[in-house]
């Protein structure tokens, strides 16, 4: 008569896992996590004004491990998008000055919203083309001063504010479009 073998378990903080289950989590983990990254990564076809990507680490066992968010820059200020999805939104993020939030109508996030910032004179520091704003917030770290930003969405929609970023802290901006 056939007898089935004993099941083998482990041990992992404290818990006991069977042997089969484990084995199992780890090829899981390795096939899917390149694969995990193809999904949840942010891929943007570079433009002239990227630098660099920026990694930001997630919480301890998190497949992914890592978000990278294209990181771009205009004369001496650079800039990313994110928050796009709940994980993204839960992130702590580098402190740059001024964060911009685009909303649609009472509670929808936007993305792709071009932003022109200018000294207050007329002068234009920067130009960020839609297609670099992935997200609904917009981080740039832009030196302290009042600035006239003009925010333009999809629908060619524009509204202008005027901010002041102040030293040592960040400014927060929410951008309504109807």
């Amino acid at each position: 008569m056939y007898t089935q073998p004993p099941l083998s378990f482990y041990r992992i903080r404290g818990r006991k896992i069977p042997g089969w289950l484990l084995a199992f989590s780890i090829l899981l983990s390795l096939i899917s996590g390149p694969m995990l990254n193809i999904f949840w990564g942010n891929h943007v076809e570079a433009s002239s004004h990227q630098v660099k990507v920026l990694e930001i680490s997630l919480p301890t066992g998190s497949i992914p491990q890592t978000l990278t968010f294209p990181l771009y820059e205009q004369g001496s200020i650079q800039y990313f998008s994110a928050g796009l999805g709940k994980e993204e939104r839960s992130l702590t993020y580098p402190p740059f000055s001024l964060k911009l939030i685009f909303v649609q109508g009472e509670r929808a996030f936007l993305a792709g919203v071009g932003i022109r910032v200018s000294q207050v004179d007329g002068t234009p520091l920067l130009d960020i083309p839609g297609e670099e704003v992935q997200g609904p917030w917009l981080f740039m770290n832009i030196p302290t001063g009042t600035y006239e930003v003009s925010g333009t969405n999809s629908t060619g929609t524009t509204i202008k504010k005027t901010i002041s970023v102040q030293p040592k802290q960040s400014t927060v901006v929410h951008f309504r479009f109807p």
